[in-house]
C-alpha cells in the first residue's frame, strides 16, 4: 500500500509493525504494557500537539531506547499540529531533526490514526516491509487475522 507521504530518510526495512498514537506509546513507558521496539517498525501519530510537543515525545521515547535497533519509522500526518507562530519549526522539522539521524527507512506523513484524509488500515503486530522512497509503501508480509 502506498503511504501517501514522503520519504524522511530513504531505504527498506523488515520488521514487526507496531505503535500508535505518540501520546499512548509515551504513556507506556516503564509500565507492564511498554513496547518492545527492538527489531520493529514503529508508527507514530497523533494530532492536536504543538512540534515543541511531539519534541519532547520523541526525546522521550529517544532517552529511553525505543528508537535503539528499531529498523523502520512511519509517522502520521500530525493534523491539527501547526506552530502558533510562523517560523518556528514544524513537526516534520522536529521529526527530520531527532529521527532522521538514526540512520533508518522513516515515512513522514501517512494517513494513519489520526488524520483529515481517507485513513489507511494498518494492522499491528504482523510482519510488514517499509520501503521509504517517493511517497513510501508499507506491504503486510502475513495474515492479521488467525482462525
Amino acid at each position: 500500500m502506498s503511504l501517501q507521504g514522503q520519504a524522511l530518510s530513504f531505504g527498506s526495512a523488515e520488521g514487526v509493525l507496531l505503535g500508535g498514537c505518540l501520546t499512548l506509546v509515551e504513556t507506556t513507558l516503564s509500565t507492564p504494557w511498554e513496547l518492545d521496539t527492538r527489531g520493529g517498525i514503529l508508527l507514530l501519530e497523533d494530532r492536536g500537539m504543538k512540534p515543541w510537543q511531539v519534541d519532547r515525545a520523541l526525546i522521550h521515547l529517544q532517552q529511553a531506547g525505543k528508537f535503539k535497533d528499531v529498523r523502520g519509522i512511519v509517522l502520521g500526518d500530525f493534523p491539527d499540529c501547526a506552530a502558533p507562530v510562523e517560523g518556528i519549526a514544524t513537526v516534520f522539522d522536529v521529526c527530520e531533526r531527532i529521527l532522521k539521524p538514526q540512520g533508518i527507512p522513516i515515512v513522514f506523513g501517512a494517513p494513519v490514526g489520526h488524520t483529515a484524509r481517507p485513513m489507511l488500515t494498518v494492522p499491528l503486530g504482523v510482519r510488514a516491509r517499509l520501503n521509504a522512497s517517493g511517497a513510501g509503501t508499507l506491504e503486510i508480509l502475513e495474515g492479521a487475522v488467525t482462525s
